[in-house]
């Protein structure tokens, strides 16, 4: 809460996301209010500790807000986190509330476009569009062989004989489970991973048969400590080869390089995602990005034991957010969230 008459001075560490958030007029008064807003902002200690100076709230949505951080005098001011964003990984919650800092977040922030991207993401690996998409436009294949069928890798099921798991029922993992069965899909909601088969709870499945039985798997959860590389080798080898594997939420949650592996070695059909474990993600620091760019330049010339990943592999730059209901729905509730706080009353907290 912010003292009686004091004003509250707010700066916005990434506001390349989308426009400020929405502020009542009497809240945007001078006296009320300071608002500056950084573009972007280097994700190094000293930078972002000088652009907290003397700072009541700091808005954020993918720039760390790390123990070290709030440790400095820079940062001795800060009161309030608010989080442009559903997902709080990028700040240190224990660290902030030891210090007495609030983080508010935006639920649901995005859940309708990023349920439909994942589902565009589903449709371009079984129907393959992206890897015929590139093989229309580089090459006359089409022309030579009569036709491109061969590309499918067998022949494709459709939505009525799709068997789904959403591993994080959140309500992300929700949404696109309903989107999944109005499209004639079979869904199954995986239990987490630690819990004993004594203790799974009532229309959930244990999450090893859940990866076991189902041809396409969404990962719609948070990154935490419990979930980092929740999908690794051990894991992917109980999938079946026929098995999609969609990453919507963050890119720690699974080993990166495990699941290329287990594409070239067919262990599984394939591999979508729109987040990385380092963003953003290029030739350099992203293996998805290597793997799959590799497989269009050798165009279908692998070694005796691999497989063509041409088609296989569908990335997206950490977009499934963006829409029109997203930004609004960001910029009027990061506001209502300050505003909120500055009054003193609780709203999306996440600690305090």
């Amino acid at each position: 809460m912010a003292t009686s008459n004091q004003t509250v001075n707010i700066v916005r560490l990434d506001g390349w996301v989308c426009p400020p958030p929405y502020f009542s007029p009497s809240f945007s008064s001078p006296s009320a209010s300071t608002y500056t807003n950084y573009l972007r902002t280097e994700p190094a200690t000293d930078v972002i500790c000088e652009r907290l100076k003397d700072m009541d709230v700091a808005i954020t949505t993918r720039v760390p807000i790390t123990r070290e951080i709030l440790e400095r005098e820079e940062s001795k001011r800060l009161k309030l986190v608010a989080v442009l964003a559903i997902g709080t990984d990028m700040v240190d919650l224990e660290a902030c509330r030891e210090r007495g800092i609030e983080v508010r977040n935006v639920p649901a922030a995005s859940i309708e476009a990023v349920a439909e991207h994942a589902l565009g993401l589903f449709f371009a690996l079984r129907r393959n569009t992206v890897g015929l998409h590139n093989l229309m436009i580089g090459s006359d294949e089409w022309v030579e062989k009569g036709n491109l069928t061969s590309h499918f890798g067998g022949l494709p099921g459709t939505c009525k004989e799709e068997v789904v798991g959403i591993i994080g029922a959140g309500e992300l993992g929700t949404r696109i489970a309903t989107l999944c069965r109005a499209l004639g899909m079979t869904v199954h909601l995986s239990e987490q991973k630690s819990t004993p088969s004594s203790s799974i709870r009532p229309n959930r499945l244990p999450f090893t048969e859940t990866l076991s039985i189902c041809t396409t798997i969404f990962l719609t959860l948070p990154l935490t400590a419990t979930t980092t590389n929740l999908i690794s080798t051990p894991e992917l080898a109980t999938m079946r080869p026929d098995a999609l594997l969609i990453n919507i939420a963050r890119g720690g949650i699974l080993d990166e390089e495990a699941v290329v592996q287990a594409l070239k070695k067919g262990t599984i059909k394939g591999f979508a995602s729109d987040v990385f474990f380092e963003e953003p993600a290029g030739g350099q620091n992203s293996v998805l990005v290597r793997a799959a760019r590799e497989a269009e330049e050798k165009k279908g010339v692998v070694g005796e034991e691999e497989v063509d990943l041409r088609g296989r592999v569908v990335l997206s730059p950490h977009v499934a957010w963006f829409a029109r209901s997203s930004i609004e729905k960001l910029r009027r509730v990061v506001g209502e969230n300050i505003e909120s706080w500055a009054r003193g009353e609780k709203m999306n907290l996440v600690t305090s």
